[in-house]
């Protein structure tokens, strides 16, 4: 089996169970929040890894954890503060592609990303589950078609430092398809055609831009994959980057709709 193939397999088994859990809330209200809890634990845990010394990965996940006490009503301000995280991280890269950063910076952005990408999974799930099912399914889309398009085709590399395995053919192959399978996909998930075609088109960016943060993060901290637990993929972070970085700006979204949207 080809790396692409694990991922594809990967990717599908994941969304299976995903797509089980969220069916499952008719008898048990409460899954999809206990499932999103325990993902961004699993991420949690294979971020904390980053770090050198065992105190700091202690403090990580402690921090992680404390913050699962929040009240409900301080999520927006969270979601606002990953949103403005991401964005800046990629800004960064984009300029300068120079991966360097400290410990004290790998914490406070990797506490920045995930803590708020779980409120927002909680915030998306009760406005429109649906949403939640597609962000996943559309990452996971892209994820794979950029990385077809870019061994098929690629010669221009983005990112020569961060990561030199994205190249301008596997993205430009990415934001081309998904847009079309999500168009193809609408019917089946009961979405609107335009409104799949125009979802596909953001995605791809977002979830880019989700993929080259980590991989910066990663070759700050020497590390290659956060795990090797997913074939194909490595960790939970490896497979969900483009997600941890989607969920955040979609719950913006959500959150700034009127009432009666």
């Amino acid at each position: 089996m080809t790396n692409l193939q694990k991922r594809i397999s990967s990717g599908l088994v994941l969304l299976v169970i995903l797509a089980v859990i969220i069916n499952a809330t008719r008898l048990m209200p409460d899954i999809p929040v206990y499932t999103l809890a325990i993902l961004a634990l699993l991420v949690s845990y294979e971020y904390s890894r980053f770090f050198k010394t065992k105190s700091l990965s202690l403090a990580f996940l402690l921090t992680i954890l404390i913050s699962t006490l929040v009240p409900s009503e301080y999520y927006s301000y969270f979601v606002i503060l990953g949103c403005l995280i991401w964005l800046s991280l990629f800004l960064r890269i984009l300029l300068y592609d120079n991966p360097t950063m400290g410990n004290a910076e790998i914490f406070f952005s990797g506490y920045l990303m995930i803590f708020p990408t779980f409120v927002s999974g909680i915030i998306i799930f009760e406005a429109y589950a649906k949403l939640l099912m597609l962000v996943l399914i559309a990452v996971s889309f892209a994820d794979s078609a950029a990385y077809f398009f870019g061994k098929k085709f690629g010669r221009k590399i983005l990112l020569r430092n961060t990561s030199p395995g994205k190249t301008l053919e596997g993205l430009i192959g990415a934001f081309v398809a998904t847009p079309i399978f999500l168009a193809i996909l609408s019917g089946l998930i009961g979405i609107n055609l335009y409104g799949a075609i125009i979802f596909g088109i953001i995605i791809t960016p977002v979830s880019f831009a989700g993929d080259v943060v980590f991989s910066f993060i990663k070759r700050s901290a020497n590390v290659k994959d956060s795990s090797n637990l997913i074939p194909g993929h490595g960790g939970f972070i490896d497979l969900l980057d483009g997600s941890i970085a989607s969920l955040p700006f979609f719950a913006l979204l959500l959150m700034s709709l009127p009432e009666n949207f």
